[in-house]
């Protein structure tokens, strides 16, 4: 028999494939099993945190973005700033406008106007990025974007308005007034609520007391709602728990009907007969009972708005019972005021949001740029504030006095008309000051020089001069824009109280140097230099002369010759001395003889005389 041969090469190879299958099978199991473990000892992710992967919704893309912030204290120059920024956002192609904003609030116009410019702009999407912190205006205008994201430790709410008066600070504001501030500013944040999916019962609370609210849910579709105790005993039923609430009494109780922890309100109370609860452009008070004339306004405003609920009626039999409750939200005592978590949790802000960086992501974004005040709009803000319009008034109305003491020098002239832009042109670029009162200004000083160099006395012109030039310049102070419901301005009188405080320690401060001018005005090194010393056949002296030592230059009684015409203001001669008069009855031609009537630091007057003077008169002496 032959003997059958066996390869070995073959053999090998043939174990080898039998080993190699389980082999790979334990490796993926034992690869498997590390990835498992590592998974579970990695910290949870974060999920407010933007994710490179997270895809970005389509309403949110954005190839270009611009971030415009809003910091410090919110003013008009605020509101000037971000309507050109934003205007050349537009016209640059920038697919989204971030707003980030720290600011402590401010003027209430100011903010109102930059929600407008927000919800009017052709870019919209629009998104607010608290960092740090959005208090008051701030809060208001973020409500006003599309979306909102937040830094890690970032603070939303208390838009209570308040009231400030000079060396006072904040002053409390009557309730019957606060109420008639609220209508425009409940109307502001529930339209932005509406605009872009807020609960408009809990923005109700960013800015009014007495807001009271539950978290609701419905467990079959998971939707969330703030409900007021009328709306949780129809959705939910049964009594509301009132313990532990979400949001602290940070403010502290305000006093008020509307705001008492516990209130046992009927149902219904909280909505006005006359809105009824189905129509979707109806306003729902969310802190009980409002002064009618108020409500009725907001409801026009939603309505000229076409600002719709897309809230449900809870007092319907649909609702009753399906709702159960999530969380006691504020007792209604105090302002909301939320932190980064609480404005995720609540649906206000959609994530947190660190740096620009994250941005990007957020939108998945290919250009950021960052537009922010020009030196221009600060030196203007600047030239605003009340100290520095205080020193420009002073110095007006000093060289404004010099000029006219002494015509002809222009250098007083020059400053004072550099002091007057410096005064009215910033506050006429943000409606601090309307022509007609620039035109008040311009005509009180015309009216003043009529009555110094053309009509003799201190009359009809010279005081309406003055009521002119002063009330034009406290009006300067005063918004000229009227865009709240009267009398719901509560910057208004604030600022008409600095405007008149301003004013009148400016003129005092002014006539007092002024005096001190007038006084010592021969031995002052630099303005000594404005007095032209006369002497006979030399240059003729000034009014600052004879006002510095009028005494000196003329008494009632004095007789002298006029070498001027008189119109009524001229010169006439004394003895050896050529000083400023003006006529006190009618014209005086050149070469009359005259004779001092009045002498004060401020003002000779001369009447014409017909008779020849005593010897020694002509020159100066008083006749005996």
């Amino acid at each position: 028999m032959g003997r059958e041969r066996t390869s070995i090469p073959g053999t090998v190879a043939a174990a080898a494939r039998a080993v190699r299958g389980p082999f790979l099978a334990l490796r993926a199991a034992a690869l498997a099993v590390l990835a498992a473990c590592a998974l579970a000892a990695a910290p949870p992710a974060d999920q407010s945190q933007p994710s490179a992967v997270q895809p970005v919704p389509s309403a949110r893309a954005a190839k270009n973005v611009v971030i415009i912030s809003i910091t410090g204290r919110i003013d008009r120059w605020t509101a000037f700033g971000v309507q050109r920024r934003l205007a050349r956002a537009e016209r640059e192609g920038a697919d989204a406008a971030v707003f980030e904003i720290d600011t402590p609030g401010g003027n209430v116009l100011a903010v109102l106007a930059i929600c407008n410019l927000i919800k009017g702009s052709s870019i919209s999407n629009t998104v607010a990025w608290i960092n740090h912190d959005a208090y008051s205006g701030g809060a208001i205008i973020a409500l006003a974007c599309r979306e909102i994201v937040v830094h890690d430790y970032a603070t939303f709410g208390d838009a209570l308005p308040v009231a400030a008066a000079p060396l006072v600070g904040m002053v409390p504001i009557p309730e019957a007034e606060r109420e008639k501030i609220m209508g425009p500013l409940l109307l502001e944040v529930v339209d932005s609520a509406r605009r872009n999916n807020y609960d408009e019962m809990l923005v109700q609370g960013v800015v009014r007391r007495g807001v009271e609210l539950w978290l609701i849910e419905n467990p079959a579709t998971g939707a969330r709602y703030f409900v007021t105790e009328a709306e949780y005993r129809a959705a939910v039923g049964g009594e509301p728990a009132r313990v532990n609430p979400t949001l602290p009494s940070v403010t502290g109780p305000s006093g008020g009907a509307d705001a008492t922890p516990g209130r046992a309100a009927a149902p219904g109370s909280d909505s006005p007969p006359q809105l009824g609860g189905a129509d979707p452009l109806a306003f729902r008070p969310a802190a009980g009972a409002m002064d009618p004339r108020a409500v009725h306004e907001i409801n026009e405003g939603l309505e000229l708005r076409a600002s719709r609920s897309s809230r449900p009626d809870f007092r319907t039999p649909e609702h009753a019972g399906r709702y159960r409750v999530v969380e006691y939200v504020s007792d209604g005592h105090g302002i909301f005021v939320l932190k980064s978590e609480q404005l995720i949790r609540f649906g206000l802000a959609t994530q947190k949001v660190r740096d620009e960086d994250q941005l990007r992501a957020y939108f998945g974004a290919q250009n950021i740029v960052r537009l922010g005040p020009t030196w221009s709009e600060g030196l203007a803000r600047a030239m605003t504030l009340p100290w520095v319009r205080g020193l420009l008034i002073v110095v007006f109305l000093i060289c404004l006095f010099l000029e006219m003491s002494s015509p002809g020098v222009s250098v007083p002239g020059a400053i004072a008309a550099a002091a007057l832009i410096g005064l009215v042109v910033p506050p006429l670029l943000v409606d601090m000051a309307a022509w007609w009162e620039v035109a008040a200004i311009v005509a009180g000083v015309a009216l003043i020089a009529m009555e110094l160099f053309v009509i003799p006395g201190f009359g009809v012109c010279g005081v309406l001069g003055v009521v002119l030039l002063f009330g034009g310049l406290v009006a300067t102070f005063v918004g000229s824009d009227g865009r709240l419901f009267p009398g719901a301005n509560p910057d208004r009188s604030s600022e008409l109280t600095w405007g008149v405080v301003t004013v009148l320690v400016s003129a005092l401060t002014s006539g007092g140097i002024i005096y001190m001018i007038a006084k010592h005005l021969p031995s002052t090194p630099l303005l000594g230099r404005l007095v032209l010393k006369e002497s006979l056949g030399g240059p003729e002296p000034t009014m600052l002369e004879a006002m510095a030592a009028t005494a000196a230059l003329a008494r009632v009684g004095d007789v002298g010759r006029a070498i001027t015409p008189l119109r009524p203001a001229g010169r006439v001669q004394m003895g050896e001395r050529i000083i400023d008069a003006v006529s006190d009855l009618g014209f005086i031609p050149a070469g009359a003889q005259v004779r001092v009537t009045s002498s004060d630091p401020f003002r000779i007057g001369v009447e014409m005389v017909d008779d020849v003077p005593p010897h020694g008169a002509a020159q100066g002496a008083s006749p005996a």
